[in-house]
């Protein structure tokens, strides 16, 4: 693999330039091969992902940069996610054919129908349509299962509701979009932490809005390569900069706390409008 050839050499690079406390080349080099999530090896149509690997399940409806962020990044990483598809066509059976409430067309890997284990599930949110699939008993109990065997179940943004009507948030500590964050987390059983980013609570993690999927991964990243020699902070560092993600936004703004009031009101009237948050507190937990 191409990156990994690049990595190995941005690693050899890094150890020249280590400060006090950090690892030589050898122990960084190290690193790189041996994640504790497996690689899942093989083309999108393999049938042997018995081991697990990284799923992130995407619907029509769902938004893009909630699934494709975390792809990314783990993909940068080595780690070869993959997208399940829990999208039905006409004649009641999954589709592969998604598309997201961008417009945006993509062609998922595989259905919920032949995926049966995962080490890493990720959820990513919407609007109704993630309503929809948060009150789609098949998925959920699909989801259920997964969780049963997962290293990390997680959600971005919206994709929150889901897994809490699955059950899965009952009980814990968990963030989601800012939109009536912590009203709608408190529905589903969870304390809210909803001025995260990403929060941890054990396997369970979740990301506020949207682009923070990115910053969850990243976080996921770095403890799938720590071992006892090193916390994943250099190679996690490395994925960073082959993303070149460092975000400086061209004006203040992006959470309600760095939000003009005006704007957020508008926004969140915006959504009043369409009653999402009741419309969400119908979503019964199974």
């Amino acid at each position: 693999m191409l990156f990994r050839a690049l990595l190995f050499f941005t690693v050899f690079l890094l150890s020249f330039t280590a400060t006090a406390g950090h690892l030589d080349v050898y122990q960084l080099m190290s690193l790189v091969p041996e994640p504790n999530i497996k690689p899942t090896y093989g083309g999108p149509d393999n049938k042997t992902y018995k081991s697990g690997g990284i799923g992130i399940l995407v619907y029509d409806g769902a938004n893009a940069i909630d699934a494709l962020g975390p792809f990314q990044v783990f993909s940068s990483a080595g780690l070869k996610p993959f997208l399940i598809s829990a999208s039905k066509n006409k004649n009641g059976g999954y589709k592969k054919s998604i598309t997201f409430n961008s417009g945006l067309k993509i062609s998922a890997d595989r259905t919920v129908a032949d995926t049966k284990n995962l080490e890493v599930l990720v959820v990513p949110g919407g609007a109704f349509e993630t309503i929809t699939m948060a009150n789609n008993t098949e998925v959920l109990n699909w989801i259920k299962a997964i969780d049963k065997n997962t290293i990390y179940t997680t959600s971005v943004c919206t994709g929150s509701w889901i897994l809490g009507a699955a059950g899965l948030l009952q009980g814990k500590t968990a963030t989601s979009n800012w939109y009536r964050a912590d009203d709608l987390l408190t529905h589903f059983g969870a304390t809210p932490e909803s001025s995260s980013r990403y929060v941890f609570d054990g396997k369970l993690v979740t990301a506020n809005g949207v682009t923070a999927g990115i910053d969850m991964a990243l976080a996921i990243v770095k403890k799938v390569f720590a071992n006892d020699l090193n916390d994943g902070q250099d190679f996690t560092q490395s994925v960073m900069l082959d993303l070149q993600y460092d975000p400086k936004p061209p004006i203040k703004g992006g959470s309600p706390e760095t939000t003009e009031p005006v704007v957020f009101e508008m926004m969140q009237y915006m959504y009043d409008y369409y009653d999402l948050a009741n419309s969400v507190k119908k979503i019964s937990i199974q």
